[in-house]
């Protein structure tokens, strides 16, 4: 296990703006027993954004299947208002194939250049990582002791070119920086993480930094085969069955010779080669079922003793770092290979259900088709019956509205008649008064005048 308190480690880069150099590496400071140093590109790995990665140093001298588990942070501290400090944090285990982590777009180069932003000030940046290392496989070399630290920051040692795996020597410029160190839990750090910070996303790390700029002649291992179309465990087994045999076979018979023989004579490298290119040519399920991981390494490991080219015995090494990484890791992608082929073949049956299933649901949709086509012309027809009954209606409707015209007309002759008829009535019952009046008169003349004739007598005078 690693350290269990943060160790914070502080880089300040001086003449910033006029560095040229393509990619600058910190000196190395210990955390957790490891070795550690931080890379800067101050043009960028992407264009107009610094970059900043943490690596291994010593990844290249670490035995085979090193690792390190860590949690770490890092800052770009803005001199001028520390509430506006960019820190981004992240997690990662580094490996052999995979010893670098970081920002390629950490911050915009325009914000550090502008100096009213105070991330630059007297041309000198300041960089911080806080780390915590929570596992190791395979510790660094002790750290060599240093005298008493003082108070003040003193400029730091040169710092080492990366190894020849990198780039070599030669090629890399150092750069004049100061550094200090502090170990402090995380939580406690006046920083902390900032508000105004840029959050981290997943997009923003990538695996590894970019690679040098300058090129270093290699020897490169042979390669696999053209990919071909997957096979299962039985069909590899099978094919490979004869290869395995002769290689094991090869590999006995030199392991035989080796030992039967009374002088340190030389292998044959070449044959050593050879059979190293087979295992090589073989797929990683031929080399799991014949646990041949073991055959592979004996034969790196005699290459790499009687190797006299450096590249090559850091080729070796490397390739024997990745077969003790395949190692570990093989059997799982392979069960997990195995278990999404039985998925498959699985998920082909549910397919043919599912295909018989859908040829059902065509045929009922065909006919559901049909029936909504027939109820669709229906619907036409009663349309066309509903509008010719609303046109009818209308007819209806607009005759309705003259006859009560001409009712309301004729009511209006109507109570214009009535109220004559009842000035008619008046006059008709004062005419009646009037007549019965004169009837009376009448009779009352009447009744007189037959008194008077009565009373003169005319029945006494000669009239004739």
């Amino acid at each position: 296990m690693g350290d269990a308190t943060p160790f914070k480690f502080t880089w300040r880069i001086n003449n910033f703006s006029t560095l040229t150099q393509k990619e600058l590496y910190s000196e190395v400071f210990y955390a957790g027993g490891c070795q550690w140093r931080l890379i800067v590109y101050p043009k960028g790995s992407k264009a107009d954004y610094l970059s900043i990665y943490l690596e291994v140093a010593d990844s290249t001298s670490l035995p085979q299947g090193w690792s390190r588990d860590a949690k770490y942070s890092i800052a770009v501290i803005n001199q001028i208002n520390n509430s506006l400090t960019v820190r981004k944090d992240t997690e990662h285990v580094f490996k052999a194939f995979d010893k670098d982590w970081g920002f390629p777009s950490f911050i915009p180069l325009s914000k550090i250049k502008n100096s009213a932003e105070g991330y630059l000030v007297g041309d000198t940046l300041i960089l911080e990582v806080e780390i915590l290392v929570r596992s190791v496989k395979h510790y660094s070399k002790p750290e060599p002791k240093k005298e008493e630290a003082k108070d003040e920051t003193k400029p730091s040692e040169p710092v080492a070119a990366p190894p020849t795996s990198q780039v070599p020597s030669s090629e890399k410029e150092v750069v004049d920086t100061k550094a200090k160190v502090d170990t402090k839990p995380l939580n406690q750090t006046k920083e902390g993480i900032q508000a105004a910070a840029t959050p981290t996303t997943d997009k923003e790390v990538i695996k590894s930094s970019p690679p040098p700029s300058v090129t270093v002649e290699t020897k490169i291992p042979p390669k696999d085969p053209p990919s071909e179309p997957v096979k299962s465990s039985q069909d590899v087994h099978a094919t490979s069955k004869g290869l395995l045999t002769e290689l094991a076979s090869r590999t006995r018979t030199m392991s035989s010779e080796t030992s039967m023989s009374n002088q340190a004579s030389k292998p044959d490298v070449q044959q050593q080669k050879e059979a190293l290119k087979g295992f090589l040519n073989m797929p990683l399920e031929a080399i799991q079922l014949a646990n041949a991981y073991g055959n592979i390494e004996g034969i790196i490991l005699t290459l790499i003793q009687h190797s006299k080219d450096l590249n090559e015995k850091t080729i070796l090494q490397g390739l024997l770092s990745c077969l003790a990484e395949f190692k570990e890791s093989a059997p799982m992608v392979i069960t997990t290979a195995e278990t999404a082929q039985a998925r498959r073949t699985s998920l082909s049956g549910k397919t043919a259900e599912l295909d018989a299933k859908l040829a059902q649901t065509h045929e009922e949709l065909s006919s559901r088709d049909a029936e909504f086509l027939r109820l669709s012309t229906e619907e036409e027809k009663l349309e066309d019956q509903i509008q010719l009954l609303i046109k009818q209606k209308e007819d209806v409707v607009a005759h309705k509205k003259s006859v009560l015209v001409e009712l309301e007309k004729s009511n209006k002759e109507a109570s214009k008649d009535l109220e004559e008829w009842k000035k008619l009535e008046s006059e008709i019952k004062q005419a009646n008064v009037n007549w019965v009046g004169a009837q009376e008169k009448l009779a009352l003349a009447n009744v007189r005048w037959k008194l008077y004739k009565e009373d003169l007598g005319l029945g006494k005078l000669n009239i004739s």
